[in-house]
């Protein structure tokens, strides 16, 4: 008979104390498991996030920001920002030649209103737009090319039930009466709050709000990206009165400051898998003082200290092994269902522009969660590893109590 097969028989005689000494094991694991899933998570959306800001290597502002404190439309979640500072579109060529820009796009972001609800629109000149930033991924029709055309997010279709090809008026600050769009696509990012946005052309945007010849950001494409500090320094240097933001760099501080919650939560997991490993050694000690007389016998018939020893390594480790299993797919549950219990938390509502509470009883339209769970294969391997070997390590020393039996005194044991 295998050690495998006695050390699998061993378990299944004492049902009760090896599922509680296998549930210590499943509360560490699984632990750990929901923390890295989040962490997973978060980092995922995160990237996310500041892909779908653009695929800029470089974001050009005023260095002042916001030009007044008061915002722009009214409720909603763009409706209360203040309005942004704005730029001399004749920048965009100074900016072009300096070294190391590839290309610069200008865009005029601001509040507008489409059927009387507010949208946070860009103005952007296509060509290069689509250059800098690789385009908005369309899901149908087209991006705009010219004048009096608007792409529209797939979120705020679904809210204002608009078709493809159909009109609508949009508003700014200085028109009232508003001018006619056709809608000519749909784009989605995979982030539903970002998809309450709309894109027209730079001179439709300036139009729109009076602001002729002024932009609100302008987007740099760098020839080599890995450089994008240098030249957002040489920018900055170059031009007064401008802030220059990397997008890679806000990636980069939040993968940091995920690499520590990593440690922090993989800490807490840690202490509790110690504290499960307290009930395998506790069980393993148990087991080898009730078997004293079986391991005499078999030390009698000829078996060697290192198969006795194996045969405990093995109980442990089938221990170690099925909690890890179980702790994993007790985590995978779990770590989808805690951000929805503790919503409060790990999630906060939006309401799209426009949309104040008022207009619908206080009542959110899209909940954004923040952390949102991700099953890597990594983490599945990392935890497993853990529970085989708090399992290996945790039987050690009764298994080397075991083999160093001595056959006789073994068998003087009742």
């Amino acid at each position: 008979m295998s050690v495998w097969s006695m050390a699998a028989r061993s378990l299944s005689r004492r049902r009760l104390r090896t599922g509680l000494t296998v549930s210590g094991i499943v509360v560490g694991i699984s632990m750990m498991f929901i923390l890295l899933s989040l962490v997973s998570g978060m980092e995922s959306q995160a990237r996310s996030m500041v892909r779908a800001l653009g695929g800029a290597d470089i974001t050009v502002t005023n260095s002042t920001m916001f030009r007044d404190r008061m915002g722009v439309g009214g409720g909603g979640f763009f409706g209360a920002l203040p309005r942004l500072s704005t730029l001399s579109e004749s920048l965009v060529d100074v900016i072009s030649s300096i070294p190391g820009v590839y290309v610069a796009s200008p865009q005029f972001s601001f509040s507008g209103s489409i059927g009387g609800r507010r949208v946070t629109i860009y103005g952007v000149e296509p060509s290069s737009y689509e250059t800098v930033t690789g385009g908005l991924n369309v899901i149908e029709g087209r991006f705009i090319s010219s004048s009096g055309e608007i792409v529209l997010g797939k979120a705020l279709m679904d809210l204002l039930d608009l078709t493809l090809g159909e009109t609508i008026t949009l508003s700014g600050d200085q028109e009232s009466g508003g001018r006619v769009f056709k809608i000519v696509g749909v784009f989605e990012s995979g982030i539903a709050f970002q998809e309450y946005a709309a894109y027209i052309t730079l001179k439709d945007a300036q139009a729109l709000t009076g602001e002729y010849g002024l932009v609100t950001q302008i987007l740099v494409k760098c020839e080599d990206p890995s450089l994008a500090s240098d030249v957002a320094n040489l920018i900055s240097s170059t031009v007064e009165g401008v802030r220059t933001t990397i997008p890679t760099a806000t990636l980069q501080q939040a993968t940091q400051m995920l690499n520590t919650l990593t440690l922090f939560f993989a800490t807490i997991g840690l202490v509790a898998l110690a504290a499960g490993s307290f009930g395998v050694v506790n069980t393993m000690i148990m087991s080898v003082t009730e078997r004293t007389r079986e391991i005499g016998i078999l030390k009698a018939i000829g078996a060697k200290n290192s198969t006795i020893m194996k045969m405990f390594l093995a109980e442990s480790l089938l221990i170690g092994l099925i909690g890890g299993c179980v702790g994993v797919l007790v985590g995978g549950i779990l770590a989808y269902a805690f951000p929805l219990l503790t919503s409060g938390l790990f999630s906060f509502g939006v309401t799209p522009p426009g949309i104040g509470g008022s207009r619908l009883g206080g009542r959110t339209l899209t909940n954004v969660m923040l952390a949102r769970p991700s099953i890597a294969p990594t983490n599945i391997a990392v935890c497993l590893s853990l529970g085989a070997l708090v399992g290996v390590l945790a039987g050690l020393y009764p298994a080397w109590r075991a083999s160093r039996m001595k056959p006789v005194e073994a068998l003087r044991h009742v």
